[in-house]
Order: structure tokens, then C-alpha cells, then sequence
């Protein structure tokens, strides 16, 4: 049973039809409980932000016309490494969450609150209301944003704190420029081939089975394919994988349905741009075992005929 404390992000999206804003912090029910409530900041940053490349509502106008647009995958950079003040600024909030505990349960409490607010995790955050509270009011998604890397994906691996529980399951991802080879000397260059085959390479299935990690092949595929595939068996590890998602890559954390991925291939699959591209992609076999790293959202056409928990990801009147 949901906690009524703790609505969900179909609530959050009843509450914004209702009163025409977001929630507030001196609401009786506060911002900060709604799942998914930061969200709404994101696809905003991806809309309004200058150098920031519009992949949200990309990703929105899919699932709202149920097929895909004309105009390719909004291409993002992604860093070699850490932006040092979005760096800065993230050991900080990682401290706040800390709480005098170690620097390490801040870490994994931060990130567990993180996933709530991106509707990552269902489960809301064990913190104190109080520090909640503060989170919210201090940090800024949106210099992340703007900054794109696996910024997790490097302090986990630093093993804060001294204690054994410190990256106990040692994990060390590979360095992002390293990823970035190896996704060039497998993925096709989609800037010596034809516009018609970069859109259809976006149905191309694409897969991290070995263990995905914190998505990091996976977040340099985003640039080309909308049908990623992950497999990740630390959950701490694979928390981060979708909180990446959410912050740069909607799909990875949002998959779009397969029935709409699947309209848009081509009808000649013998003949076509796209058979080329699936076997330049060919996935390992029994694909079907590797799940995504979420589940899709489910489509609706009501308010009324959407599961609370699995809502598709559009607000009223976006």
C-alpha cells in the first residue's frame, strides 16, 4: 500500500491539473514527497537552456504521438571528466545527506533520495524530513545538466570514507574517454552516413549485458539508438545507471514502447538502411533475457486510465 505522506507521480500530476503550478514546500503536502518531483526541472532545463540539447521533449513528443519525429536524436557531449564546481557542489550535498554519518551512507542516502525524485525508484527516501528539506532547497540538477558525465559513476568508485563498507563491491568504471573509443570502433559514425540511415538506426537495438555499470557505454549510445538495453546486478551501481538516464538520456530510464519503435521500421527489412544498421548492431543472443533497466511507461489516453506508479512521463499541458 502507498503511503499517503508519499504521493506518487500520477498524484503529482493530478496536483498540477488541479491548481495550474507545482507543489511548494509549505504545502501540506510538500514538494519533496511527490515522486518524481523534480522532473519537471529537467525537462525544463533540457528546454530552455542554451547549450543543453533538448532531449526530454524529444523524447515527450515520441511518446505523445506515438511514433517518431522526423528530425534525428538531439546529440549531447558528454564530458572526459567531472566538471570541477558541478564536482564541488555534489560532495557537498553528499556531506549534507551525510548527516554525522559517514561520508559513504551520505553518498548512497543522496542517491537514494536522488532516485526518488526522478521517479527512478518508488521508494521514498529513509533521510529525516529535515535534511530532506534542505536538499531541496540547496540542490541544483541543472548544473549537472549542463555539465554531462557520469559524475556518480567516479565518487563511488573513490570509496568514501575509509570503512569497509566503502565501494564494497569494488567497483571501478571504465574512464569515459576509453568508453568513447570503444563505442567508436563499434557503433556506426553517424556523421559519414546518410540522414535516413541515422533515423534508422534509431531502433536499432543496442546492449551493455557484460554489466552495464553506471551507464556509461550506454549514455554515449544514446546518441544514436533509442532502444538501450542494460544489465546491472549492484543495485547502488544500477540506481546510478537510471539517474543518468533521467538526467541525459530519457530512454534509458523511460523506454520507449516497442510498439512505437517497432512502427517506424522500415517495411523492406532486406532492402532497407536499417537491416544493414541491425547487423552492424547485431545484440548478443537471447536478447529477450536482458531486460531494461526500467520498465517502459504505460500509454494512456485519460488521466483516469493511468497506473499511479508506471504513469507515462508527460505533465498536463506539457
Amino acid at each position: 500500500m502507498s503511503d499517503p505522506q508519499y504521493p506518487s507521480y500520477a498524484q503529482l500530476c493530478k496536483f498540477v491539473a488541479q491548481t495550474g503550478r507545482l507543489p511548494c514546500l509549505s504545502d501540506p503536502i510538500p514538494a519533496h514527497h511527490y515522486a518524481g518531483w523534480a522532473l519537471p526541472m529537467i525537462m525544463e532545463g533540457h528546454r530552455i537552456l542554451p547549450d543543453v540539447p533538448d532531449r526530454w521533449g524529444y523524447h515527450l513528443r515520441i511518446l505523445q504521438a506515438q511514433h517518431l519525429p522526423d528530425e534525428p536524436i538531439p546529440q549531447i557531449h558528454f564530458l572526459s571528466g567531472p566538471h570541477p564546481d558541478a564536482l564541488k557542489h555534489l560532495h557537498q550535498w553528499i556531506r549534507l545527506a551525510a548527516h554525522h554519518q559517514s561520508t559513504w551512507t551520505g553518498m548512497t542516502n543522496f542517491i537514494e533520495w536522488l532516485a526518488y525524485a526522478l521517479q527512478v525508484s518508488q521508494t521514498p527516501p529513509r533521510l529525516d524530513d529535515a535534511i530532506q528539506v534542505e536538499l531541496y532547497q540547496h540542490v541544483n540538477l541543472l548544473e549537472m545538466v549542463q555539465h554531462p558525465y557520469d559524475y556518480f559513476g567516479d565518487i563511488i568508485s573513490e570509496g568514501l570514507g575509509n570503512g569497509p563498507w566503502a565501494n564494497p563491491n569494488n567497483f571501478y568504471p571504465t574512464p569515459m574517454e576509453i568508453c568513447r573509443l570503444m563505442a567508436a570502433m563499434t557503433l556506426p559514425d553517424i556523421t559519414k552516413v546518410s540522414l535516413q540511415k541515422v533515423k534508422n538506426l534509431r531502433t536499432a537495438k543496442i546492449a551493455d549485458p557484460a554489466g552495464s555499470g553506471t551507464g556509461r557505454m550506454l549514455l554515449l549510445a544514446s546518441n544514436i539508438s533509442l532502444s538501450l538495453y542494460g544489465c546491472e546486478k549492484d543495485p547502488l551501481v544500477r540506481t546510478v545507471s537510471l539517474i543518468n538516464g533521467a538526467l541525459y538520456a530519457p530512454w534509458l530510464a523511460f523506454p520507449i514502447p516497442d510498439h512505437i519503435l517497432e512502427s517506424d521500421l522500415p517495411t523492406d527489412a532486406a532492402t532497407s538502411d536499417n537491416a544493414t544498421c541491425t547487423q552492424a548492431l547485431l545484440a548478443p543472443g537471447h536478447l529477450q533475457a536482458i531486460t531494461s533497466l526500467n520498465q517502459p511507461p504505460c500509454i494512456a489516453t485519460t488521466l483516469d486510465e493511468i497506473d499511479e506508479h508506471t504513469m507515462q512521463l508527460v505533465l498536463p499541458g506539457w
